[in-house]
């Protein structure tokens, strides 16, 4: 129990810094950078495994047996959020940037590489390894789209309160590139990312359930 414990405390703590610092310097940069599924994915993240510092810290005190259960639900939706975020600018927005002229690794750079890289593969294993074998049930594997869904009527709704005179997407509010050919085809984008989401989530639990390396 206590590597678990250990293991969970460390990479969450991680996350928390992580996210606290970038948050810092990126809102020297203005409020823009909030309005990315990126930014947001990473603070609920780093909000999260804040708290489960908490419970890791009185479970080491003897003051908890475990985490709660709604706790561990509540990081597995954290942890499908930051987990899109990883596997969008991996598979694609890296080969967007590509396309544009620019390095397929500037989008690791700065606050990027933690908010793209790290701090998702720190929840990811936290989630896996060191909180496995939690008893959260299948049907709570569908709230893993709710930040998905509410994002994406928000990125609709600015996308299409914001077009051209003559009807075309300003791309300035269309800043993930999902219409790129007529505004129709947006609605594939969308219901393509919310598959891919429950797709992450239910990889997520299934493998939080199977997984148990650290026996006592």
């Amino acid at each position: 129990m206590k590597k678990k414990v250990y293991g969970s405390l460390l990479l969450n703590l991680f996350t928390t810094i992580s996210v606290i610092v970038c948050a810092i310097i990126l809102s020297i940069r203005g409020p823009k950078t909030f309005r990315m599924f990126t930014t947001q994915s990473n603070i609920v993240s780093g909000i999260v495994a804040a708290i489960i510092v908490v419970f890791d810290i009185l479970i080491l005190l003897k003051k908890y047996n475990e985490i709660p259960n709604w706790l561990k639900i509540v990081k597995m939706i954290a942890t499908t959020g930051v987990t899109l975020t990883f596997f969008v600018v991996v598979f694609y927005l890296g080969f967007v940037a590509v396309a544009q002229g620019y390095s397929y690794f500037i989008l690791f750079r700065s606050t990027n590489i933690c908010f793209h890289l790290l701090t998702p593969l720190s929840a990811i294993l936290s989630f896996i390894l060191f909180e496995g074998r939690s008893n959260i049930k299948f049907k709570y594997t569908f709230l893993n789209m709710i930040h998905m869904i509410c994002y994406a009527i928000f990125y609709t709704i600015n996308v299409f309160t914001h077009l051209n005179r003559d009807g075309s997407v300003n791309k300035d509010y269309d800043w993930y590139y999902f219409v790129l050919g007529e505004n129709w085809t947006y609605i594939f984008a969308v219901f393509g990312i919310l598959i891919v989401t429950y797709g992450i989530g239910l990889a997520l639990w299934f493998t939080n359930k199977k997984l148990d390396l650290f026996k006592e």
